[in-house]
């Protein structure tokens, strides 16, 4: 989210926000310490080497106990399962074709279900390449071929590993789309950033996402900004008029953009107790909201022991999320 900037410079700004969050104390410690020399970690720490490369990782997600294994997934579409410190040679996880990563867009979410250790359910965040939303399943669709720079959508699915081999290993038969199922009913991206956050669950179970405004850095977006792509999302249903309010949308209730959302993980649906929740339409923005006004929290976590276990008192824990602002400001 910066203006003014050299087009290189600003995405090289905007790639590091993604991982800011999760890195910045490491980075200050080299800066402080050079990368040569070790740290002394705190009693119960230890330093350990993971081998392997990695292809744009933006996050980690630990297997429960008595699992020694992790998972890190890549923004271009893929998740990795880490055991024994060793890269595993296939992937956990790939719905690269899938995924639209391009500019801040890709996989950025990914969670484990808190039971993930007897129903094996895991939860990904990502933008759709314009190509596999619109022509998938058709006879002009390429697995090869990408449409980046144009309007499409942020989606939420759910897919299941396979108790079989002890969850090393996703069904593909499992998919299952919670948000986002069609062109018409996803997360709006409407510009280059501003679109897909976090993810993570509530204490109570509830399953939470982050996501941007949709609108554009470049400008003061109030709607219909020239350099985005808010005509073509209107002829093709991503947003309807009364959205195509810019920045604005953070504030409109009926969008799903600049939300924290809180949905049933089962369906996808607004959890009832949600504030805004309507019984007749629980899959609608409105349905879904939890808290509203949000520039581009593209990361956040849960204050840990906060929150309560009963989804019906509406307080699935204390979020903190670190939100991108304009030229001046970022906000915690």
């Amino acid at each position: 989210s910066v203006s003014n900037v050299p087009q290189v410079s600003r995405a090289c700004v905007m790639k590091f926000s993604l991982h800011r969050f999760n890195l910045l104390g490491s980075l200050f410690s080299l800066w402080l310490t050079g990368a040569a020399t070790a740290a002394t970690l705190p009693t119960n720490f230890v330093e350990t080497a993971i081998g392997g490369t990695w292809n744009e990782a933006v996050g980690i997600a630990f297997a429960p106990p008595p699992e020694n294994h992790m998972f890190v997934w890549e923004r271009g579409g893929r998740v990795w399962i880490v055991e024994n410190n060793v890269k595993l040679a296939t992937p956990f996880l790939d719905i690269a074709e899938e995924v639209g990563g391009w500019r801040d867009f890709g996989l950025l979410g990914f969670c484990l279900d808190p039971n993930f250790a007897t129903n094996g359910h895991v939860y990904l965040l990502y933008v759709v390449d314009h190509h596999h939303l619109t022509k998938f399943g058709t006879p002009n669709y390429n697995a090869n071929t990408n449409e980046y720079f144009q309007a499409t959508i942020g989606r939420i699915t759910r897919y299941t590993a396979r108790a079989s081999d002890g969850f090393h290993t996703v069904d593909p038969a499992s998919r299952l789309v919670l948000l986002g199922e069609s062109i018409s009913n996803g997360i709006p991206i409407l510009y280059e950033s501003h679109g897909v956050g976090g993810l993570m669950f509530g204490r109570d179970g509830s399953l939470l996402a982050s996501t941007g405004d949709g609108a554009s850095y470049s400008t003061v977006d109030t709607g219909s900004a020239a350099e985005t792509y808010y005509a073509s999302a209107l002829t093709q249903g991503i947003i309807k008029p009364k959205e195509n309010v810019g920045a604005f949308r953070s504030q409109l209730v009926d969008s799903l953009n600049g939300k924290i959302l809180r949905i049933d993980p089962a369906t996808g649906n607004g959890v009832p107790s949600n504030p805004f929740y309507d019984a007749a339409n629980p899959r609608s923005a409105r349905s879904r909201t939890w808290a509203l006004g949000l520039r581009n929290p593209c990361r956040m976590t849960l204050r840990p022991g906060s929150g309560s276990t009963n989804a019906a008192d509406a307080n699935p824990g204390v979020i903190y999320s670190g939100d991108v602002g304009m030229n001046l400001w970022e906000d915690l």
